[in-house]
């Protein structure tokens, strides 16, 4: 049975996190049981059934996997090319192609509904999950409940937090069954992997079933990871990215998403070139634009979407990857030649 959730518990939860943060921190000199049971009382005031909450805790223990997944991240620099050739595999740009024509359709009619390019929805489902294959095997509530109680500091004991409680919304409202709410060990799922507060802002229920089903519809993932992008100001048949060479005398305070200007004034007061031999085409010479220069190159000129695709990961690797293979996904050569 799907139940309403309610709307108000959003800002409650957002308020009553906020204003208690440091006592947060503070109760992770609790006993796990006496934490759970502060953490019961808060999500009792958003809405959560208490005989609901002990039956998901009921035998609840912390996750030691997951805190050392979380404390053994690898910290070595790839570079831009190696982080590509590693996350854009020509395997996983031949199975996308597989998938992009098995479910063009539905891929189409999400892109078409939210002004989003189907290729980059295709690229970012293969990105995150191996179009579906690979959507992972923690439990969500176990994960955030290890991640929010061995928190630290008081922000990370907040995120982790919050993302539990709306975790419990999730279930309560029988969007999904606890046995299928499993993904990565930091507490996403699905095929888009959203962490349950981008499950509230983004999902969307694209089949009309009544659900929001990130983790069983493709309708509803594919359209949920295209209103995410739309939401975060992606801009219809607008370009991502271009690669460029650059002169030696660029000035390196020029580089950066920070510093923006129009294509027409990079080309004709910094003599940016494109790298496929070919000049940047004039119709994008009125777009906003950025130089950047990943380590290990090509060196890139972004634009709106670029850092769009950046507000579902924050690196200029996984943006730079998300539009090669979308491009690669669907053959458009054009835009691939000269690029990497």
């Amino acid at each position: 049975m799907i139940k309403k959730i309610n709307k108000l518990f959003v800002g409650v939860l957002s308020g009553l996190l906020f204003f208690n943060v440091g006592n947060i921190y503070a109760e992770k000199q609790q006993s796990f049981s006496d934490w759970l049971a502060s953490v019961k009382k808060e999500a009792v005031i958003t809405g959560i059934d208490p005989v609901f909450f002990d039956q998901i805790f009921k035998g609840m223990t912390i996750n030691k996997r997951v805190l050392n997944l979380k404390k053994n991240q690898p910290e070595h620099r790839l570079t831009f090319n190696k982080y590509r050739h590693t996350r854009a595999s020509k395997n996983r740009i031949a199975i996308g192609k597989r998938e992009y024509k098995k479910y063009h359709d539905q891929l189409v009619a999400a892109g078409n509904a939210f002004g989003v390019d189907p290729c980059i929805i295709t690229s970012i489902w293969g990105m995150e999950t191996s179009y579906g294959h690979f959507m992972g095997s923690f439990p969500v509530i176990k994960s955030l409940t290890s991640l929010a109680y061995s928190a630290p500091s008081p922000k990370r004991a907040a995120f982790f937090r919050k993302e539990l409680v709306y975790a419990l919304h999730i279930l309560q409202s029988g969007q999904v069954s606890y046995e299928q709410f499993k993904g990565e060990w930091a507490g996403a799922s699905g095929h888009p992997q959203f962490l349950p507060s981008s499950w509230f802002k983004y999902a969307v229920d694209f089949n009309g079933d009544g659900r929001k089903d990130i983790w069983n519809s493709k309708d509803d993932a594919f359209a949920s990871i295209a209103n995410y992008l739309s939401k975060n100001g992606w801009k219809k048949n607008q370009p991502w990215a271009l690669a460029i060479d650059t002169p030696k005398n660029f000035p390196p305070e020029q580089e950066g998403r920070k510093v923006t200007k129009k294509v027409g004034t990079w080309v004709k007061e910094y003599g940016i070139k494109s790298l496929n031999g070919k000049p940047v085409p004039k119709n994008y010479y009125d777009l906003d634009a950025s130089v950047v220069f990943p380590y290990g190159g090509p060196n890139l000129l972004v634009f709106n979407n670029f850092n769009t695709i950046m507000k579902y990961n924050r690196s200029i690797y996984y943006a730079g990857s998300i539009g090669y293979m979308a491009e690669s996904i669907c053959q458009r050569k054009d835009s691939l030649k000269g690029m990497y």
